[in-house]
């Protein structure tokens, strides 16, 4: 009786040792995953106004992206008169992400009379004043 025991302690050790060895190996391969996506490029992405038009309190602003990566319209700033940036998105919702090439017009209500309007995105920015 007291060597099965023993054979029993074995083998419930030796499946813990399993275990513990595939849960190393599976966080080993996840930390490689996690460099390899720190390693990747910055996004290009340069992002412009081309022109924004104040109608009543409604402001709309046409921008494009001149870069060769797609940008989430939420990782798109827009700030006037150097106050608080907003997130694109409020003034655009219809897709998810402006890609290279296009251009959007969006829009949103204001308060007072801006004079100038600025956008920027992963370190590029634009302006233009408001007409």
């Amino acid at each position: 009786m007291g060597g099965s025991a023993s054979v029993g302690a074995l083998i419930v050790g030796t499946v813990l040792l399993s275990i513990f060895a595939n849960a190393m190996v599976i966080t080993l391969e996840n930390r490689q995953r996690f460099e390899e996506i720190d390693d990747n490029e910055p996004i290009n992405a340069e992002v412009k106004v081309l022109n924004a038009t104040l109608v009543s309190t409604t402001l709309f602003m046409n921008i494009t992206n001149d870069g060769s990566d797609p940008v989430l319209f939420s990782e798109i700033w827009v700030t006037l008169d150097g106050g608080d940036p907003a997130p694109f998105s409020d003034y655009y919702t219809s897709n998810k992400y402006l890609f290279p090439g296009e251009t959007v017009m969006g829009s949103d209500s204001v308060t007072g009379t801006p004079d100038r309007v600025y956008v920027s995105s992963y370190g590029f920015g634009s302006g233009a004043e408001i007409q």
